[in-house]
């Protein structure tokens, strides 16, 4: 069973990217300029049509975004521009000027034949603004007749929603067509409504139940129901948005990025109203980027977009038993939790309150592991800041596992502390690459994620600290690989990424696993990540965040 998520992907790849040093991941063509074969072709093809519906065959591709991070075009002038009027087809054939900011429903054509798309021509009388966008009804996939999905998408400028409908395809047919998968047809995806058994592409294949919606009833508050089609993503999908339609946003529209970021697949995800102050409203000035909204700033802009470390003992990742001490506890307010729940949540948090004391065994080891390959200072001036930071976290979850279960507890020995660890330059970069680079960002988000769902404000102000904290840990460790490589020559490279490919893997088959297991949704208020939970963030952070990093580091060196 996966789940949708509420963190936004986008952030967490710009800071990644920007540690490194690397901001740019991403073809003309819509796939990553490293050659990885995540990304897709966002090219589609438009069926312009007269005035009575008839397709002429006029094709119009849409490519990906391409160069450049500000909002102005290349001359310099500013790109950003206030809703405009564009044209729209009646059923006599004659066209009328229509603002898109307040584009009336009842000229949503559905009489065209195009399959998926239906962009009104200027056949016939016109009364419109000269230069004007065409607007473009953006149609459900797998419809006979095409029907509306509710999107509409004018020129080259960011998709807006008119109003919410009704998927008349909440779950399409299984394309997956490996065998030994989770699943193999829809069938095999029974957990929640809609489910549909998917090919994916995350540096491997594989394939995954997908779980689409019919309406925004069937989506979780702050989430739109996005029906798949041409432009919109190939299934249905709960999205989050701030707003429901153009309606919420008075004479603004609520308006959709046109993809995640740097991975550069083509979907209509993560809505917000337009406002006057937005420094971009269409993709291109954005470059490698997409145009998003900054909900920190309230303002669409480029986006820029690009639970601690294991303590691994002969691959395998240990911890110290725990122990009833009461030392080991930060101050912390800990919020309450209903009397059934409570042995539960005390059971999780000393769980990961261990892992967190068994990442100050991590970091302290890695400490001297950077010295013995001759690392520069900062790596081992930030090795010992983490650190720190993991014992705060161990301490942080320790106070939440002791109240929860009404006793102190805290860290025993950690017997293996001694172990050395691998100490030679590409032993270490394997280590890193399998600990950090596709372990702790998992982590990261993992944290992230949990302080998104959690209800009170204490306990998500302590989990985004964590996050916030692991995030930097995980964006250290691709620093230091992207430093390594640099020292290594193309045999040791070339191996390097064979250990990114088999770490993705085996996250891949982790999630698998953890997609079939039992969930515990009633616990997710309270921050905590079960098994099915953890699977969604997992694919996400490899589709979206590990391998675009992996990619861009095998393209820098």
């Amino acid at each position: 069973m996966l789940v949708y998520l509420h963190t936004r992907i986008e952030p967490l790849r710009l800071s990644l990217f920007l540690a490194m040093g690397l901001l740019g991941a991403c073809g003309d063509d819509g796939a990553t300029s490293a050659g990885t074969d995540n990304g897709t072709s966002t090219g589609t093809t438009q069926s312009t049509t007269d005035g009575t519906g008839t397709p002429t065959g006029t094709t119009d591709t849409t490519g990906a975004p391409t160069t450049g991070m500000t909002g102005t075009s290349e001359t310099g002038t500013d790109t950003t521009s206030s809703p405009t009027t564009s044209t729209t087809t009646t059923t006599t054939g004659e066209t009328t000027a229509v603002s898109a900011t307040t584009l009336d429903t009842t000229t949503l054509d559905t009489t065209a034949t195009s399959d998926t798309t239906t962009t009104t021509s200027t056949t016939g009388d016109t009364d419109t603004d000269t230069g004007d966008p065409e607007c473009t009804v953006l149609m459900q996939g797998m419809t006979d007749p095409p029907v509306p999905s509710g999107w509409v998408k004018c020129g080259d400028k960011l998709p807006h929603r008119v109003e919410a409908e009704v998927c008349l395809v909440p779950a399409p047919p299984s394309t997956c067509q490996l065998d030994g998968q989770p699943c193999k047809t829809n069938d095999d995806c029974t957990d929640l409504p809609f489910g549909s058994c998917q090919q994916f592409n995350v540096g491997f294949e594989g394939c995954g139940c997908s779980y689409g919606c019919e309406s925004d009833a069937d989506c979780d508050p702050g989430f739109v129901c996005r029906c798949g089609g041409d432009i919109l993503g190939a299934t249905s999908q709960c999205v989050p948005s701030e707003c429901t339609s153009d309606a919420d946003c008075g004479d603004q529209l609520c308006q959709f990025s046109q993809s995640m970021g740097y991975d550069c697949a083509a979907e209509v995800v993560n809505g917000a109203c337009t406002t006057p102050n937005d420094l971009c409203d269409t993709d291109p000035p954005c470059g490698d980027t997409p145009c998003a909204y900054n909900t920190d700033a309230d303002v669409w802009e480029c986006s820029l977009v690009a639970c601690g470390r294991p303590f691994m003992v002969e691959d395998h990742a240990v911890t110290a038993p725990a122990a009833a001490r009461d030392d080991w506890r930060a101050v912390a307010s800990v919020p309450l939790a209903p009397a059934e729940l409570r042995a539960a949540l005390a059971a999780h948090w000393t769980q990961i309150a261990l892992a967190e004391h068994a990442s100050v065994a991590s970091f302290a080891r890695h400490v001297l592991q950077l010295l013995a390959v001759g690392a520069p200072p900062e790596f081992v001036l930030d090795t010992q800041r983490a650190l720190a930071d993991e014992v705060e976290h161990a301490r942080l979850c320790f106070a939440l596992a002791s109240s929860y279960g009404g006793a102190g507890v805290g860290p025993g020995p950690l017997a293996q502390a001694h172990e050395p660890g691998a100490t030679d330059l590409e032993a270490v970069v394997a280590a890193v690459i399998r600990e950090a680079c596709v372990g702790e960002t998992l982590s990261a988000l993992e944290a992230r994620e949990a302080a998104e769902r959690a209800e009170d404000p204490g306990l998500r102000r302590i989990l985004a600290r964590i996050a916030d904290d692991e995030q930097r840990h995980a964006e250290l460790g691709w620093r230091f690989v992207r430093w390594a490589r640099e020292q290594l020559g193309d045999d040791a490279r070339a191996r390097t990424d064979a250990v990114f490919a088999a770490a993705v893997a085996d996250a891949a088959e982790a999630a698998g696993h953890m997609s079939r297991e039992p969930g515990t949704p009633e616990l997710r208020a309270h921050g905590v990540v079960d098994a099915p939970l953890r699977a969604s963030v997992w694919l996400r952070g490899l589709e979206g965040l590990v391998n675009p990093a992996a990619a861009a580091l095998r393209a820098a060196a």
